[in-house]
């Protein structure tokens, strides 16, 4: 199965550093550089024209591999586990689907665009075309925003289980990881705060419950402190 990852070189340190090594053996990884300057962070100038980009090549992909399951991630991810079967197994009992989402959060019904299992068809690809089409129209919004405000025209989707987490669904996450995505930034120095969640979340996943019970304490005393 491929992977297929997009970056500008602001972010060329999560993936050197926290994305490329973590993927599982027997998955293929197809990352393409995108040569924009500035620092990356959420809905800057060059977040926004990355964002255009990667629909591009989400659409090239698709064309290039029709009938297949590929995955398309960010790079402020780490892989705990092979994600392989589990989404073949889906797609082969569910022949109608066509995309598997992260969930953005507990709460909320909105999907995370930062992690897809895509079937590669003529139809998702002209949903990502429709998709490249209304952010050339929406200068000020990101593919997430923009996919959230048309998932039910005609795509068949659904949600990845919660194994597949976003720092958006909340803390602590599961154990058994498949994957962790350092989503949530607020601010300046986006890439520094991912590469904390992603230090963090690997010594969980290194030294179990002694840490595990460690962070959880840690992030309630924090949240309790910002109460006050």
């Amino acid at each position: 199965m491929k992977v297929f990852c997009c970056y500008t070189p602001a972010h060329n340190v999560l993936f050197e550093k926290y994305f490329r090594p973590s993927i599982p053996h027997g998955l293929t990884l197809e990352a393409i550089q995108i040569d924009i300057s500035g620092a990356g962070d959420f809905l800057s100038k060059e977040f926004l024209r990355c964002i255009r980009k990667k629909i591009l090549l989400i659409q090239e992909s698709i064309e290039a591999n029709r009938e297949s399951i590929i995955i398309w991630s960010d790079v402020d991810i780490a892989f705990f586990a092979s994600p392989e079967r589990d989404l073949e197994e889906v797609f082969q009992e569910r022949s109608e689907l066509q995309v598997l989402f992260q969930r953005e959060g507990r709460r909320i019904p909105d999907v995370n665009t930062g992690f897809m299992a895509l079937r590669c068809t003529e139809d998702l690809a002209r949903y990502f075309e429709k998709i490249s089409h209304r952010l050339e129209k929406h200068g000020e919004l990101n593919e997430q925003a923009v996919i959230n405000q048309n998932l039910h025209e005609g795509l068949k989707w659904d949600y990845l289980p919660w194994t597949y987490y976003a720092r958006t669904q909340g803390w602590p996450p599961p154990r058994d990881l498949v994957i962790y995505h350092a989503n949530y930034t607020k601010g300046r120095d986006g890439v520094g705060q991912k590469i904390r969640q992603l230090d963090e979340i690997q010594r969980i996943q290194k030294n179990g419950w002694p840490a595990y019970f460690w962070a959880y304490v840690r992030h309630g005393l924090a949240k309790a402190l910002r109460r006050n």
